[in-house]
């Protein structure tokens, strides 16, 4: 059986992490490949100047590895020296909220590990899950806090996306480069819910950085819009319905 490699940026013990492992198995031997820790915003970096450790944990229904380093660190590592051969795909998330719009799509851990999968030529994935305020707040600080309502949510968001992911792989696109941004809103979701094919929002970010004494702190802070990219999935997400961003990487500088 072909195999699936799952992996995150909120750190291995991420509840919503789980959710994508029961949901995939129907498609493959699923192996997770993820962060130790939260390793959120830090894109697609790699770990140049550190040694990465790996340890087996023995606490998942499937293969599962405990990487010290970033989620792109996980992807490459995996497929360099833990997986046999090439998995069928690569699914990244669910991350513990949105990454709509350029600003958090391009800072993304969750979307940079995807592109380092995609970059082998590896169909790629990366699912997000839109949060109350509340929520977020709540998960960030226990990630363990999933709650009834949560997980039912989680549950349902990966059963969608393993829909989405089996009909992704009986295409014959082109996936070098190419990344499949999932955002499911904070609104409820079904099975049914409607999945649009959107823009990245064209986001201007302001500061992420405020002051304390001498020293910076991050914060997040509410992003502008450059310009209309409807239909955008910022937009889609606030209607109550699930974005899907084709992010081309390959395409990036082309001269036709």
């Amino acid at each position: 059986m072909s195999k699936i490699l799952i992996v995150n940026d909120d750190g291995i013990d991420s509840p919503l992490l789980l959710a994508l492992v029961s949901s995939f198995q129907r498609l493959g031997e699923v192996v997770v490949a993820a962060p130790r820790y939260e390793q959120s915003w830090v894109g697609k970096c790699m770990s140049r100047f550190k040694e990465v450790d790996v340890i087996g944990r023995k606490d998942f229904p499937c293969e599962a590895y405990s990487i010290s380093g970033s989620p792109a660190d996980c992807v490459n590592l995996a497929l360099g020296h833990l997986l046999p051969e090439k998995p069928r795909c690569i699914v990244s998330g669910i991350n513990v909220g949105h990454n709509a719009g350029l600003a958090y799509i391009l800072s993304s851990g969750t979307v940079g590990a995807a592109l380092e999968g995609a970059l082998h030529n590896i169909p790629s994935f990366a699912a997000s899950l839109g949060l109350a305020r509340d929520d977020y707040d709540r998960l960030k600080d226990n990630p363990q806090e999933l709650g009834e309502k949560l997980g039912s949510k989680a549950q349902t968001a990966a059963a969608i996306l393993s829909k989405f992911v089996e009909a992704q792989l009986a295409s014959t696109e082109n996936a070098y480069g190419v990344v499949h941004s999932i955002n499911f809103p904070s609104a409820p979701i079904t099975e049914e819910t409607e999945i649009v094919r959107t823009n990245p929002a064209r986001t201007e970010a302001g500061s992420f950085f405020g002051q304390k004494n001498n020293a910076y702190n991050f914060i997040y802070c509410e992003l502008g819009e450059n310009a209309p990219a409807a239909p955008s999935d910022r937009d889609t997400l606030i209607e109550g319905k699930i974005s899907h961003t084709r992010l081309d990487f390959s395409q990036l500088g082309r001269i036709d």
